[in-house]
Parts: C-alpha cells; sequence; structure tokens
C-alpha cells in the first residue's frame, strides 16, 4: 500500500508539471545572432499594429486580436477577445509594463503581475535599456530567431509568429501580425 501512494504521487507530479509548450533547445547547428525581434515590418514604430494573439494556460485560452501603437515613449495596447470583449489593455516602457481594464477573470494579482512581467519580456526583447538585456541568449537554429532568458523564449521564423514561452507558469502567447490593406493601393 505505501507503493501505492508513491507510485500515486510521482503520477500525479509529473502530470501536474505538464506544459504548454517546451522550449526549444540550443542544438549544435545553432549560431549566435544579434537579430531584431521587432522588425520594421512586424511592428511599425509610427502606426497601428494589429496582431493575432494566442494566450494559452494549461486550462484556458484566450484568442483575439491585440492592437499596439507607440506613442512617445511607451508602447500601447489593447487585447480582445474573438467576440469584442475587451481582456485588458497594456502601457509598456522602458522599465515596466502595467496592465488597465483587466477583464475580471484575469483581474488578480498574481496574474496580472505575470502578465505585465511577460510582455514587458517580449516587447522589450530588442531594448538595449531593458534590465534583463545583457542576461538573452539569442541564437539561430533551424532558420527561427530563438531568445532564452531563464525559464523565458522567445521565438519568430520568417512569416510565422512571435512566440513567448513561459515555462516557470506554462504560459505560452502568440503574436501573429495582420497585415492590413490599403483600399486607395491600386494592384498593378
Amino acid at each position: 500500500m505505501k507503493y501505492f501512494w508513491i507510485w500515486w504521487g510521482v503520477v500525479i507530479g509529473v502530470v501536474g508539471c505538464s506544459s504548454v509548450n517546451t522550449m526549444v533547445k540550443r542544438g549544435v547547428t545553432a549560431t549566435p545572432s544579434d537579430a531584431a525581434v521587432w522588425t520594421p515590418n512586424f511592428r511599425s514604430e509610427s502606426e497601428k499594429n494589429s496582431y493575432r494573439v494566442l494566450l494559452q494556460t494549461p486550462k484556458n485560452s484566450i484568442t483575439g486580436i491585440c492592437v499596439l501603437k507607440k506613442i512617445d515613449d511607451e508602447w500601447r495596447g489593447s487585447v480582445i477577445n474573438e467576440m469584442g470583449a475587451k481582456a485588458f489593455d497594456f502601457i509598456v516602457t522602458d522599465d515596466k509594463c502595467e496592465l488597465l481594464n483587466v477583464v475580471s477573470m484575469m483581474d488578480k494579482g498574481v496574474v496580472k503581475k505575470i502578465i505585465a512581467a511577460d510582455l514587458f519580456f517580449l516587447f522589450n526583447t530588442d531594448n538595449p535599456k531593458a534590465s534583463f538585456y545583457n542576461g538573452l541568449e539569442r541564437f539561430e537554429q533551424d532558420g527561427k530567431l530563438i531568445i532564452n532568458y531563464k525559464k523565458k523564449q522567445v521565438t519568430v521564423g520568417q512569416g510565422s509568429p512571435v512566440v513567448l514561452v513561459n515555462n516557470r507558469h506554462n504560459i505560452r502567447y502568440e503574436l501573429k501580425k495582420i497585415f492590413e490593406i490599403n483600399p486607395n493601393k491600386l494592384i498593378e
């Protein structure tokens, strides 16, 4: 009977530790890189940016759009779910990220702190003023740029979304650029 409880504890421990997504391991083909995640084609500093967004935990997920715009020295954004309800607004600076107008199911201190820290990391991966910048491991492997910092990893490839995996809290964020069509531009 004693061994049954030990076995059952191991099973519960393994299932409880299941991850949303595993981090990409640095392989022998990896090469150091200083390439940017946020290229001008993927994030405009003067125009509104729109992304399809997925925020996923082992038990829940939010899908919708993220609208982002730079105003002075701040990035201001909103995440809106598929039904058109706002999940939250956020402001990212060189020093911090603040969540505003958070939907009630996410309006918990710990949840807001984790999401704010993840968004701060995600939007400042190319910012040399960010406190974590010198601790980043940046490399290219299999056609993707990979950035590691502690238990967080950002991956992006040509034509693929920007993905942030927070393995400490089992959260996955995915941003895929929505390219807007200019109706005034003629197709030739």
